[in-house]
């Protein structure tokens, strides 16, 4: 008969790996049931005192539970706390297995090998089967065979344990840090990461905004360029979320952002030190998602954060252009060797830049040779922003201001991401300001493009140095050196002493050269 009434217990077995119950007072047993696997029935009998109440047990399962009988002395509040309290995971000898399973009238074997509880005492035997319970002195010692190793550091059995996995606090969140990633101690900061987070989530659809993403795009990096320690931050950001990153569309427009912002920002020594890493750490193609290639957004990247690219002001006009230009390389600022590369399809036959050739054909036939002060004069911002973007298209197009193309043609030579003179011969160059010879010599130690890039410069600046040019133009052979050299030599000091110094000296360089280099053969060179 299965009991019922208010003095039941149901204990879910799920929770319960070693049952030990106490008893408070003289005239109540106290029994420990110790086991190593749940479907051991041993029961251990500590005092010789049989327990005064009935104990009932059903067939177990792990959707069922062990039913007890909840005494006068005992609630079940502290059966609970009994069964949480400290205990020991203990195994009991073979021969003191039978003896129990004998008593209880259990087949050794099916103990062992049978299936859970399926020999726990029945109602009608619960009472005989304590009383007839082995005493504790009738308990052989347990054996080093049979014995758990001591166990250190366990956690309770009861305790919830959870398998979630561990968040990566660098990788990507869907929370805001509550502090600066860069500056921690900086409170000031709080309020522009918080900001900053918010907008890089828009950006990369992990939350939802009423902005397009160009807009997004231009608050954000407005933001960002208002201190150099929020630009860090803007970038230390980005660098988080596209760590880890599961989602690829996320993970794109990440990428995507990086290389916008990177066009007006240029991070600080420590946060540019980190920055490389982590885009050299993403180069290889081999890494490349199917849906995102990381490696060409680290490659972009690493071009935009060369210092010789001049950072823009942000507008909605420049974010658009640095979009396209992920995706579409401009002329300007591609290195030789990326320009001949680009131009192969299109222009096959030609040996040197199809953006330097257009230029000084655009030059001259804007009356350059008339044009006083060219290459010292500015042109009109608008005009130069518009023929940019045509020669960008690979489009010539139609110039009235010879200054216009004259300056274009310093800013690419300035943005050359290695200058003509190799950093390793700059030193060697400036040594040799005063001598021709050695000047001759090293322009012939250049790489082959380089060379033939460097002497058409010097072959323009020939021409526009004869006597009846210089007459109306106003700019002699010293005045040209002193405005192109700095576009072909660039010192890399940040001494204001060293740059003034060698400035004079860069000049007297190019000068040498425009004097005594025989450009001839160049002229048949397209």
């Amino acid at each position: 008969m299965k009991p019922t009434g208010v003095d039941i217990d149901i204990i879910p077995l799920a929770k319960l790996q070693t049952l030990k119950e106490n008893t408070e007072g003289g005239g109540s047993a106290k029994i420990r049931r110790t086991c190593e696997t749940q479907t051991s029935p041993s029961v251990r009998r500590l005092t010789n005192k049989v327990a005064t109440g009935p104990v009932f047990a059903q067939n177990i399962s792990p959707e069922t539970g062990v039913v007890s009988f909840r005494s006068n002395s005992q609630n079940s509040q502290n059966t609970l706390n009994g069964m949480q309290s400290s205990f020991e995971l203990m195994s009991l000898e073979d021969e003191l297995s039978e003896q129990a399973a004998s008593e209880y009238g259990v087949n050794p074997s099916s103990t062992r090998n049978g299936p859970p509880y399926g020999a726990f005492p029945t109602t009608a035997s619960a009472s005989s089967t304590l009383s007839h319970a082995p005493s504790s002195d009738s308990i052989p010692a347990r054996s080093s065979r049979s014995a758990s190793p001591p166990v250190t550091g366990r956690k309770s059995l009861f305790s919830s344990v959870t398998s979630t996995k561990s968040k990566n606090k660098s990788g990507w969140s869907k929370d805001a840090p509550k502090s600066s990633l860069t500056q921690p101690d900086n409170k000031q900061l709080r309020k522009e990461t918080a900001a900053l987070f918010k907008l890089i989530q828009s950006y990369m659809g992990d939350r939802k905004s009423k902005s397009n993403s160009d807009q997004v795009a231009l608050s954000f990096c407005e933001l960002a360029v208002k201190k150099p320690e929020v630009g860090d931050e803007a970038v230390a950001l980005l660098m988080q979320q596209l760590s880890d990153n599961e989602k690829p569309d996320s993970l794109r427009r990440g990428w995507e952002l990086l290389t916008i912002l990177l066009a007006f920002v240029f991070p600080t020594e420590v946060i540019s030190e980190k920055l490389n890493e982590f885009l050299n750490k993403h180069l290889d193609p081999i890494f490349d998602l199917p849906e995102v290639s990381t490696s060409y957004f680290s490659h972009q990247c690493m071009k935009r954060l060369s210092k010789v690219i001049a950072r823009l002001k942000p507008s909605l006009s420049t974010i658009q252009e640095t979009k396209i230009h992920i995706f579409r390389p401009p002329l300007f600022s591609a290195s030789l060797e990326e320009l001949m590369q680009m131009q192969s399809e299109k222009f096959p036959e030609l040996k040197l830049p199809w953006l330097l050739t257009t230029l000084i054909e655009l030059l001259y036939q804007s009356g350059g040779r008339r044009a006083e002060g060219i290459f010292r004069v500015a042109g009109d911002p608008e005009q130069l922003a518009t023929a940019r973007g045509q020669l960008d298209g690979w489009l010539a197009p139609k110039m009235h201001d010879a200054n216009v193309p004259a300056c274009l043609l310093k800013l690419w030579l300035r943005q050359l991401p290695i200058p003509l003179i190799l950093p390793n011969l700059y030193q060697r160059a400036l040594a040799a300001a005063e001598n021709p010879a050695e000047a001759i010599r090293l322009v012939d130690l250049l790489p082959e493009i380089n060379r033939l890039v460097l002497v058409r410069v010097i072959a323009l600046l020939q021409d526009l140095s004869r006597e009846e040019v210089v007459a109306k133009t106003k700019m002699d052979t010293s005045n040209l050196a002193m405005v192109i050299a700095p576009n072909i030599l660039r010192c890399e000091s940040e001494d204001p002493r060293v740059i003034f110094e060698n400035t004079r000296r860069e000049m007297s360089f190019l000068k040498v050269l425009i004097i005594n280099y025989d450009t001839t053969f160049i002229q048949n060179v397209l």
